[in-house]
């Protein structure tokens, strides 16, 4: 009976160890799994993990309240703005023309004035004009409309990002060692603009405008906030006015 019991025990103690093997077996295989899938992004790219943002602002401006939690699914995003060298490919595959160029003007800010220039002839490539100097290859792209950032982000298999997903970013830049955001740059969003907790806005009127993320706005000498907003018709290019692009995961 005496060793029975000692064999019940050792019985025990052995599967308690198996046990602890198993799970720590598990725990590493998972760790390895999100290592690896991680190291797969593509070039150029990070992945954003699951995670849930606190929407708005109450200190902000009027379309940045109220606040709300809401929820973010893994995606993944570019490290740094489309450049002009990136745009510049798809433009030579597509012979795509940006609404700029069709429209034959786009606009400047003009910080010495503190206002807006209309310039003839400024698009991606000349982003003062055919007078002034080519954009260089490694900038931001800029003068994009909501309609040229989409047309790129079909062409290249990818997405624009959602406004809500920029905000988590914004929040997270020096930590994802994200280039170029909480710039001057404004990023386009796939979003329509609309005002949060206003359902009335669908009903009401046409919501035609666009949401861009990410910059500052010119006129005004408050600091950055993540959360702050700007809105576009889907055709309007400006100097400031660039985008990237997100992907979800397969």
């Amino acid at each position: 009976m005496w060793m029975m019991n000692v064999r019940l025990s050792q019985q025990s103690s052995f599967s308690k160890i198996f046990g602890l093997k198993l799970i720590l077996l598990i725990a590493i295989n998972v760790s390895q799994v999100q290592a690896q899938y991680r190291y797969q992004a593509p070039k150029g790219m990070v992945l954003i993990e699951r995670d849930t943002v606190q929407i708005g602002s109450e200190n902000g401006r009027a379309d940045e309240k109220p606040t709300f939690p809401f929820v973010i699914r893994p995606f993944l995003l570019d490290i740094k703005p489309v450049t002009v060298g990136d745009f510049r490919k798809f433009i030579r595959f597509t012979r795509y023309a940006t609404n700029a160029e069709r429209m034959g003007r786009s606009y400047v800010f003009n910080p010495e004035k503190n206002k807006w220039d209309t310039i003839p002839g400024a698009y991606w490539l000349y982003p003062h004009g055919r007078d002034s100097s080519q954009a260089k290859s490694a900038d931001p792209v800029t003068h994009i409309s909501w309609n040229d950032a989409k047309a790129y982000a079909t062409w290249i298999g990818k997405r624009l990002p959602t406004e809500f997903e920029y905000e988590l970013v914004a929040k997270k830049a020096s930590k994802l060692k994200l280039q170029d955001i909480n710039q001057k740059l404004w990023h386009w969003c796939n979003d329509w603009y609309r005002f949060y907790g206003e359902q009335d806005y669908y009903t009401k009127r046409i919501n035609d405008r666009k949401t861009l993320r990410g910059g500052r706005f010119v006129h005004s000498k408050a600091s950055y906030r993540p959360s702050q907003r700007m809105s576009a018709l889907p055709y309007t290019s400006t100097s400031l006015f660039g985008f990237r692009c997100a992907k979800d995961l397969q």
